[in-house]
């Protein structure tokens, strides 16, 4: 009874999906180009409203950058990739694919696309739109494209490499600009989501740990144990504080500027350490002081 429920809920979000699919691929095949720019819009609508609640948790969203991007959507991933890879790509390489196969001419299509049309094409075209935004100077812009190209190659080459050796060779020539905006949006969405674990990996390291502030009880206590045999008790109150001070200054520096609650947790602990502390060194003080006069 388990299983047949199961299935039947499996088979529940199965059959729309695969309906939606197919009407999907219907509608591009009859219409290529408009379903290929359409999507793109909708894509790079999405990734950029994604990018400013999410990612930057803006609070008011840059409707002049989202209408920037969307036209970038519009123009060139869905007008001009259309173009280049369904018209351009096809018409270069007809003499590979005709010899050896989409599989065969794919290598060679992905070559173009990745040394040539993404570095010296669509990255000028992107800092420019985004230098726009900003409103950075051209020489500022140019000078950001130059110092970043090889790292964004590099970022480039890991996913759109083997995600363009598929589209060129499997994917149907209706379904390429298609495929591009899905791929790219999801990479957009891991991208997003990798960095948000690892800052919260840097903020959950810098913070201070229990282990941390129970060694710094520790050394409070056997300082001020330390107080009822040294004959001066000022030095022994500098021993205390710095006892105290130094772990607590060293784990809580680094998540200062990331991870204020935790540090505002960290100081109320110190501070109830501090008083514990105020409360062992100022009597044994005291009593040293009196015991002298």
């Amino acid at each position: 009874m388990a299983l047949r429920g199961l299935k039947r809920a499996f088979n529940a979000v199965k059959y729309p999906l695969v309906a939606t699919g197919r009407a999907y691929n219907e509608v591009a095949q009859r219409y290529p180009f408009g379903t290929g720019v359409v999507t793109t819009v909708v894509k790079t609508s999405a990734a950029d409203l994604f990018a400013q609640k999410v990612i930057e948790k803006r609070e008011e969203v840059d409707w002049k950058r989202h209408g920037v991007f969307i036209s970038f959507g519009l123009f060139y991933l869905g007008g001009f990739q259309y173009y280049l890879y369904n018209h351009l790509f096809v018409r270069w390489c007809a003499g590979m694919t005709a010899a050896l196969g989409h599989k065969g001419s794919a290598p060679i299509k992905t070559f173009i696309d990745q040394a040539i049309h993404h570095p010296f094409f669509y990255f000028p075209v992107f800092y420019s739109l985004k230098g726009y935004v900003e409103g950075a100077a051209p020489a500022d812009i140019f000078q950001r494209y130059r110092n970043e190209l090889w790292e964004n190659c590099k970022a480039l080459w890991t996913i759109w490499v083997p995600a363009q050796l598929v589209n060129f060779s499997v994917v149907p020539r209706h379904m390429r600009i298609p495929f591009v905006a899905g791929v790219s949006f999801a990479w957009t969405v891991i991208i997003s989501v990798m960095r948000g674990a690892l800052d919260s990996g840097k903020v959950a390291a810098a913070a201070p740990t229990t282990a941390q502030l129970e060694d710094a009880t520790a050394n409070v206590a056997a300082a001020a144990a330390a107080a009822d045999t040294v004959e001066q008790p000022a030095a022994a109150a500098v021993q205390v504080v710095q006892a105290v001070a130094e772990p607590a200054a060293a784990a809580a520096a680094p998540a200062a500027a990331v991870h204020a609650p935790v540090i505002a947790a960290g100081e109320v602990q110190r501070s109830q350490a501090a008083a514990g502390l105020k409360a062992l060194v100022v009597p044994r003080a005291t009593a040293h002081a009196e015991a002298a006069t």
